[in-house]
């Protein structure tokens, strides 16, 4: 099969450049993976016709030399007929798959990144690998994991994380593949699929009988059983994660099958010693399914991105596109029933794991349908923020907001998941009362929509003087033309970041949302929502506490299918602030890839030096409107004015009002 290639198509933007990786397949969906590699490198994949495609960009290179061989070990039985193949574990198999055995021991990477290329000034694919399924690949999902510094060194970790990723994919052959393979790239000339990937496929009475539409997966921990009378001390450290037991890996996938079918996998992680090494597999010998059947097909679902051991970990998102969000707790506990005569200090809850069970219903508001009825407005997709305490939605008129689940957000109190008397987090009953909203504009020129026509051929350039006209030029007058509106669409996407540190009290994300072909980022949704219950005080009006449209990006004709956030490694750009992430974008054949420009350390001085000229400009005009500017200072602007460098301003700062569209 024809390479990922190595060299994109580049085209500059205004705040860096647009890299367009063609590819010679159908790309159904791609994600980033959360994490860098051991060596810095960004990690692709996505998924095509036959499997998945993984690509290790940037970062590190491979050091020069032959690789070492790796250690001595015992021999084994050499058995094993199907070396050149991936290790597929079907669930119904008994025998158990083998550890993953990984060779980062036998090569070494670079201790510095390469230069940068004046003529291609941006990260290069370092390696690529195929891992066929025979399947079509429609949906993905990876583990919600923090960025390194947004991340603890003291929360709960699954061991298997940290030197492995686990990806997750639902296949047109209606299976369920889980994938693991080490994070480091591996060396071109010692590397072999049957040591590197291992792929669990869950099929047959346990899986769908339809096509799945969506996969999410997430990580629990469960608590070995204690016998009566241990100690009470040896209890606690086991309900930290501490103590004995084992980490389990989530699978929940959903399906339109019946009325609308919700399945969750429970797969045990293994851990096992091999020669001194510990290493971690997937056992398939003991999978627990659970059905749960919905009252309509779900639009998407994701688990909460809570790590063990709070509660909120094992939380389902389940989106319905009738107008309904629905929190679903996977493992909900049954309370103890305890007798109030005895004075001993008790748990409010138990440990037993019941079927689970649904724990709120959060509803938009209604719009008006072509027939006149009010309708519930439609949600195309929803997505966990503030660290897992809120929910964002996004509909198909554009519209988007935030539900403050646990009341943890600026100018709010604890929720109704807090068990709160005095709820102010969320309010309402049929209509559920955002805490923050916004809505996606489309450009005000050059707006195509979905069926590919013009927004501005929608309405007639001569139309006949009729009181309908009269009534429509009025409108226009007195509230703008249409022009600027949003354009429904069915189709959209919300992808969330963090981007502080674990010491802040609240989780500052950055939001990239698609709506249609349309794309929008928000740099910092805390920052917006200050901003917006704000009462008092200086308003903050800079990029960050906005909506900015993603414009200037060029499909070749091909369509939107999807945006996600893409770790980069930190390097000097031609950006004050790059944020850590570049924007990856999935059209129908390539692979997109919005990432600043980078500089070379000749370039980083010359550009000091302008950034030097130009606040010594900014400087002179401050004094020219303070009445401060001597005859020097008038004679460098009226050389720069000769010059056509800059113009004379001497005009008031621009007003900004609160607009978060």
């Amino acid at each position: 099969m024809p390479s990922f290639p190595s060299r994109p198509l580049a085209r500059p933007r205004d705040d860096g450049l647009q890299l367009s990786y063609q590819l010679p397949h159908r790309v159904y969906t791609a994600k980033g993976y959360p994490v860098l590699a051991h060596n810095g490198s960004s990690i692709i994949i996505y998924g095509y016709e036959n499997g998945l495609k993984v690509i290790w960009r940037g970062g590190r290179p491979f050091a020069n030399g032959k690789p070492s061989a790796p250690p001595d070990k015992p021999q084994e039985k050499t058995n094993r007929g199907n070396d050149d193949a991936i290790m597929i574990i079907d669930s119904d198999d008994e025998s158990p798959a083998e550890p993953l055995k990984s060779d980062e021991a036998s090569y070494q990477f670079e201790d510095e990144v390469p230069e940068i290329d004046p003529i291609f000034p941006f990260e290069s694919v370092l390696h690529q690998i195929d891992i066929p399924l025979g399947a079509r690949v429609l949906e993905l999902a990876v583990p919600r994991i923090l960025p390194e510094g947004a991340r603890s060194s003291l929360d709960h970790f699954p061991p298997i994380l940290k030197k492995h990723m686990v990806i997750s994919a639902v296949c047109a052959d209606l299976s369920t593949r889980v994938v693991t393979l080490p994070l480091s790239p591996p060396h071109p000339a010692r590397f072999e699929v049957s040591s590197w990937v291992q792929a669990l496929s869950i099929s047959g009475g346990v899986s769908h009988q339809d096509v799945p539409r969506g996969v999410s997966l997430a990580f629990t921990y469960q608590e070995a059983e204690l016998q009566e009378g241990q100690d009470k001390a040896r209890s606690q450290s086991g309900s930290n994660g501490n103590g004995p037991g084992r980490w389990d890996l989530l699978v929940a996938t959903h399906s339109a099958e019946s009325s609308g079918l919700l399945i969750i996998h429970r797969i045990p992680i293994v851990e096992q010693t091999d020669h001194g090494e510990v290493q971690y597999r997937l056992d398939d010998s003991d999978i627990d399914s659970k059905r749960r059947y919905l009252p309509n097909p779900a639009q998407n679902i994701a688990f909460n991105p809570s790590s063990y051991p709070s509660p909120r970990h094992s939380t389902l998102l389940v989106t319905f596109h009738s107008g309904c969000v629905k929190i679903y707790s996977c493992f909900s506990t049954k309370p103890l029933k305890v007798s109030r005569r005895t004075s001993s200090p008790q748990n409010d809850f138990g440990t037993s794991d019941t079927e689970g069970k649904w724990l709120i219903s959060l509803y938009p508001g209604f719009e008006q349908s072509p027939n006149g009825l009010p309708r519930r407005k439609t949600i195309i997709n929803a997505e966990w923020v503030l660290g897992g305490r809120a929910i964002m939605v996004l509909m198909a008129d554009g519209e988007w907001g935030v539900w403050d689940v646990e009341g943890a957000g600026p100018g709010t109190v604890k929720g109704p998941l807090q068990r709160q008397s005095s709820v102010q987090g969320v309010t309402g009953g049929s209509l559920t009362a955002f805490s923050v909203s916004g809505r996606i504009l489309s450009p005000l020129s050059g707006a195509l929509s979905e069926t590919g026509v013009s927004l501005t051929e929608q309405r007639p350039r001569f139309a006949p003087l009729t009181p309908h006209t009269k009534r429509v030029r009025e409108d226009t007058l007195l509230k703008g033309a249409t022009i600027g509106s949003t354009v429904p669409s069915l189709c959209g996407e919300i992808s969330v970041y963090q981007t502080n540190s674990y010491r802040d009290a609240l989780a500052d994300e950055s939001i990239l949302l698609r709506h249609g072909n349309q794309s929008a980022v928000i740099p910092s949704l805390l920052s917006l929502w200050r901003n917006a219950v704000k009462v008092t005080g200086t308003f903050d009006a800079s990029n960050r506490c906005r909506v900015s449209a993603i414009q200037g990006i060029t499909l070749m004709g091909e369509n939107l299918k999807g945006i996600g956030h893409l770790p980069a490694v930190s390097r000097q750009t031609c950006q004050a602030e790059s944020g850590g992430f570049d924007t990856l974008l999935t059209a129908e054949r390539r692979i997109i890839i919005l990432a600043p420009r980078l500089i070379t350390p000749d370039e980083s001085c010359a550009s000091l030096g302008s950034v030097n000229e130009t606040s010594a400009v900014e400087t002179d005009q401050l004094r020219l409107r303070r009445g401060e500017l001597d005859v020097e200072g008038m004679d460098r602007l009226l050389s720069g004015m000769a010059s056509g460098n800059q113009s004379l301003q001497m005009g008031s700062p621009m007003k900004r009002a609160r607009i978060f569209t």
